[in-house]
This record gives structure tokens, C-alpha cells and sequence, in this order.
């Protein structure tokens, strides 16, 4: 008996999300497109989360896996997935957010229609405190469907980075595509489970550099992006510039190995924006530090040899004037500058 072939593997890595995981199981198994299968990969979980799995998978035989495995982080855990799938397509949620009903109908339609390696949606962002505004989110382009020279010539020079601050015309969250199953599963040996802030970045550059044809579903957000109080931490981060760093040498190698177009001064336009954030946000966070601890940050980030790379390789034209000012402080070493500037636009 041969084995069954599904339209749609769904990846849902689980980690201590049994506050959130009913509900983003329900909203998959609400899916109108109903040849699908749900892979719970539960990356060594504390609380009632694993047992959860279980139960799931007890209920909806044929319908739901599990993967137990160590705790590895996100990147492992939807990988680890995706090496299970046996849809012709993949997708992924992640367990504290939730999707509409008709996303996989939709999205599987559409990317079958146009014989496309990857389908892309928007997102909608929902907050748990309920203090902030809900928005929608999707890839800015002109056009809806991507042949392979328009691929290269009106999506990748403005891929990563459109000349402008945090300009990313690639959204790169794994949640908001369907991709052919083949292209996921050969490109998972290069997406590395090291990085730990921007893990979809990889994903995502790695599909869009090795799709024949991708379609975009504008104005469409099915998926809903839930955003609890525990990532909504203002806890400063001592190893961001860590984190960033090795997400950056991993986007340059995967640029390098891909080959064809060059991606490096839009990977370092990336690093370098990124980078303003953490100073900024750093100086926001530690609100009472003492400037002189201010400072020795300052110091450190702007010493580092590949921030100091960036600052002179990076290229975008589309600055303000009060971006291209706040460089020139980085770059000048006038930490006193950064610090009063980020402390009166933050007042």
C-alpha cells in the first residue's frame, strides 16, 4: 500500500506554549482545504504543552504526528519537521499564534494555479496587553507573480534591503509562505540552528534564491501574529550584537554559496540597521544607567570590526537626514551625541 501523499504539511514547533497551543491547533484543523497533515514537533518542553501533543495526535490519527526531540531551539525544531513532511507543500505556525480557515485553500490554489515554488501571504499582528493597535503586514511589490527574470531583476536588488532604513521588501517570516517540499528539505542543511534572532531570515533567502516562480497574495492576511507579553520583553539583551553577528556570517554564506546574484551590501545595510536598533533600544531599555555604563556599550558596538565594516561598506541612499547623522555619530565616536539624541526622541 503506498503511502499517503498530502497537499499540505503544516510544521508547528512547540516550546512551553500550553497557554496558546489549543488555539492554533483548532485554527489548523479548521482548514477548508482538508488534505493536509499537522507535524507537532515538540522541542523538549517543561509544562503541559508535550502531554497536549499527545493527546492530539491520539484524536486525530492520520491527521496529526508529534516529534519528541531536545530542546534545540526554533531553527532545529522546524527543521526537524520538515524533514517528516510528506505533503507536496510545507507551511509552518508557530504555537501561540493562530491562522484563518480558507489560508491553505487559498494559498495552495493559487501556487498550484501558476505551477509556483513558493506562495506568500501577509500577516496580521494582535497584541495580548491590548494597548497597541492591530496592523497588517505583507511584501510590498508592484506585481503578484515572479517569473525567474523578474526575480532578479525587480525583487532581488531590493530584497534584503531597498536602500532605505530596515527597508526589507522580503518579509522574511516562515509563517506567511507555502513552499514546494523539495526546495524546503534541500535547503535545510544550510539554515543554521546557531542563529537565535532573525532564524526565518535564512529560511527565507535560501527559497527565494532557488525559486523558479513565487506569487504573492496581496492584501490577504490570514495568519495571525500574536504577540504575547513574554516576547514583548524591554529586558536589554547583553548578546544581541552576538546574535546578529552570526545571523549576518550565515546570510553571507548562504549569499556566497547560492552564488549568481550578490547580496552582500544589502546583508550589511541589514547588520548595520539592526545594529542602530540595538543601540537605540539599549539606551531606552536601561533607562537608569548611569551614562558612563551608556557609554562602554557605545563603545564596544562601535569598536567592533564588523560594525566598523559595515559603516564603511553600507549603501543606502534613502536615509533621512537624522539616519545618515546618527551613522556619522557611529562612525565618529561621538557616543555623548547618540546618547542625547536617542534620549530627547524618546522622551
Amino acid at each position: 500500500m503506498s503511502e499517503k501523499i498530502f497537499d499540505v504539511s503544516v510544521v508547528i514547533p512547540v516550546y512551553n506554549m500550553e497557554a496558546y497551543l489549543d488555539r492554533c491547533v483548532k485554527s489548523v484543523l479548521a482548514q477548508t482545504l482538508q488534505n493536509i497533515e499537522i507535524i507537532l514537533v515538540d522541542d523538549g518542553g517543561r509544562d503541559r504543552s508535550v502531554t497536549m501533543c499527545d493527546d492530539y495526535a491520539a484524536a486525530y490519527p492520520g491527521k496529526i504526528r508529534v516529534l519528541h526531540k531536545e530542546n534545540g531551539g526554533l531553527t532545529s525544531a522546524w527543521k526537524a519537521g520538515s524533514n517528516l513532511a510528506k505533503g507536496r507543500y510545507i507551511g509552518y505556525v508557530d504555537s501561540d499564534d493562530f491562522i484563518l480557515p480558507d489560508m491553505y485553500e487559498r494559498m495552495f490554489t493559487r501556487i498550484e494555479e501558476e505551477d509556483a515554488d513558493i506562495a506568500c501571504c501577509g500577516l496580521h499582528h494582535i497584541y495580548e496587553d491590548g494597548n497597541h493597535e492591530e496592523w497588517d503586514d505583507q511584501m510590498d511589490f508592484p506585481t503578484d507573480v515572479f517569473e525567474p527574470a523578474a526575480l532578479e531583476k525587480e525583487m532581488f536588488p531590493v530584497l534584503i534591503n531597498d536602500g532605505s532604513f530596515m527597508g526589507r521588501k522580503l518579509h522574511p517570516n516562515r509563517v506567511t509562505k507555502l513552499v514546494r517540499t523539495s526546495l524546503v528539505q534541500k535547503n535545510l542543511p544550510l539554515c543554521s540552528d546557531e542563529v537565535s534572532i532573525g532564524e526565518d531570515f535564512q529560511f527565507s533567502l535560501c527559497m527565494f534564491l532557488d525559486a523558479k516562480k513565487v506569487v504573492v497574495l496581496k492584501d490577504y492576511f490570514p495568519y495571525y501574529y500574536y504577540m504575547n507579553n513574554s516576547s514583548m520583553t524591554m529586558k536589554y539583551d547583553s548578546h544581541y550584537m552576538e546574535k546578529i553577528k552570526i545571523l549576518n556570517k550565515n546570510l553571507l554564506r548562504i549569499s556566497k554559496e547560492k552564488g549568481g546574484y550578490d547580496f552582500s551590501t544589502q546583508i550589511w545595510n541589514d547588520f548595520l540597521c539592526l545594529t542602530v536598533l540595538h543601540i537605540k533600544g539599549g539606551i531606552y531599555k536601561k533607562k537608569k544607567a548611569p551614562y558612563k555604563e551608556h557609554k562602554s556599550d557605545m563603545k564596544s558596538i562601535c569598536h567592533d570590526p564588523d560594525v566598523l565594516h559595515a559603516l564603511k561598506v553600507y549603501d543606502m541612499p534613502q536615509l533621512t537626514i537624522a539616519e545618515k547623522l546618527f551613522l556619522f555619530f557611529m562612525k565618529h565616536h561621538m557616543y555623548l551625541a547618540i546618547f542625547l539624541a536617542v534620549r530627547i526622541y524618546f522622551r
